[in-house]
């Protein structure tokens, strides 16, 4: 692996994570300026840093917001390390998503709601993957 390889690799990683958080706060922090009841709880979730606050019409607009945030990864993991590998290891999010919904949270949020966040992540970020991979064999 030349030197080259791996730094694209890195950027690759790091720029897929970004792009997570950019496909996830975004939306979500749209949707604050049109539902108030949202802006609110959001506030107080900073402030208290309680996860059992949200109420279930709220956890179901994140988990709309989920998928495209882990696809988002895996289309720019794709196009910036320009190999499935690349791909893969943004499935990493995976376990973090894991360790986060299945354990760390486990209690504090509804089940359903922890077992929804983790079992779209695989598929997701290799759908984002498969996108990209499209966009390259137009180029």
């Amino acid at each position: 692996m030349s030197v080259r390889s791996i730094l694209r690799f890195v950027l690759a990683l790091a720029a897929s994570c970004v792009a997570w958080v950019v496909a996830f706060w975004i939306p979500i922090i749209a949707m604050t300026f049109f539902w108030p009841a949202l802006r609110a709880t959001g506030q107080a979730f900073w402030e208290q840093g309680r996860y059992d606050i949200f109420d279930t019409s709220m956890l179901v607009a994140f988990q709309l917001v989920w998928p495209v945030a882990n696809a988002a990864a895996g289309l720019v993991a794709r196009l910036i390390g320009k190999r499935q590998l690349e791909v893969y290891v943004a499935g990493l999010l995976f376990a973090y998503f894991a360790y986060n919904h299945l354990w760390a949270l486990w209690g504090e949020m509804p089940d359903w709601y922890n077992v929804l966040v983790v079992i779209p992540v695989v598929p997701a970020v290799l759908v984002g993957g498969l996108i990209g991979q499209r966009i390259m064999r137009r180029r």
